[in-house]
């Protein structure tokens, strides 16, 4: 059976585009933050752990304009869909088992990527293992998540065709360790980091019906759920999803979702 994290890079992998271009503009603002607090402008070298297509890489040049990017990822699909944004400078690399040189990065980002590690405290010792001496590390996770709009409704019309259950391992679903400022900061304490500032912000995306299902039908637990099912029966589940969410209000519709912000120095 193939382990849980290669199981995962596989579906970023097959799913790239997609992610690219449904999921990653929903989320990627919610990164920046992150790239505002923490002090970048003279960082030499900046590792991106989980650099998916390098879609923030434009924004972290422009927060630290004389640094040298490095990115890793084990989704080597991601990497190859972020084409010559990223080319030559990303490595397909398990977050848990970076093989990098010891003390040679400023900083270090992880953005919405922890939560994915079967062993988060491994994967900021190995970040920590990276960075020189009060070099700063910063994280970007999940807080209080309801999930997408219509996820019930998802999940009802879902089971009515029997339809298999997620096939994500939860061993890479690790949002309850870190979900909350203070749990974060445990992390980092853990890992041999030095707190400087943990946060919480909340976000609103506002959905039309027709973004949110194809997001859904592309990316998430009900792309994979209607993975399993044959092709007609993908239709009918998506075309009765369709008919209950042109019901629900615009207010119903709207993603309120909490997202924890962590920068955290090696000590000297």
């Amino acid at each position: 059976m193939m382990h849980p994290s290669g199981a995962l890079a596989l579906e970023y992998s097959q799913r790239a585009e997609a992610y690219a271009s449904y999921w990653g503009p929903v989320i990627h603002p919610m990164a920046l933050p992150l790239l505002s607090a923490m002090p970048l402008t003279g960082a030499q070298r900046i590792l991106d752990v989980g650099t998916g297509t390098g879609a923030l890489w434009p924004l972290v040049q422009s927060a630290a304009p004389r640094a040298q990017l490095c990115g890793v990822d084990l989704a080597h699909g991601m990497l190859r869909a972020g084409g010559d944004l990223v080319r030559g400078r990303v490595a397909v690399m398990d977050a848990g088992n970076l093989g990098l040189r010891a003390t040679v990065f400023d900083a270090a980002l992880c953005a919405f990527v922890l939560f994915h590690i079967p062993d988060p405290v491994r994967a900021l010792r190995a970040i920590h293992a990276t960075l020189r001496p009060g070099g700063l590390v910063g994280v970007v996770v999940w807080g209080a998540d309801p999930g997408l709009p219509g996820v019930a409704i998802w999940a009802e019309e879902l089971d009515r065709v029997q339809a298999a259950p997620d096939s994500r391992d939860p061993a890479v679903m690790r949002q309850s360790w870190m979900d909350t400022p203070e749990k974060l900061a445990g992390l980092f304490q853990q890992a041999g980091f030095a707190s400087e500032q943990v946060w919480s912000r909340r976000f609103v995306h506002e959905w039309t019906v027709e973004k949110l299902l194809a997001t859904q039908t592309h990316c998430g637990i009900p792309s994979r759920r209607l993975s399993g099912l044959p092709t007609e029966a993908q239709h009918a589940c998506t075309t009765r999803v369709r008919a209950r969410m042109g019901k629900l209000a615009a207010a119903d519709l709207a993603y309120r979702v909490e997202v924890i912000y962590g920068i955290a120095r090696r000590p000297a």
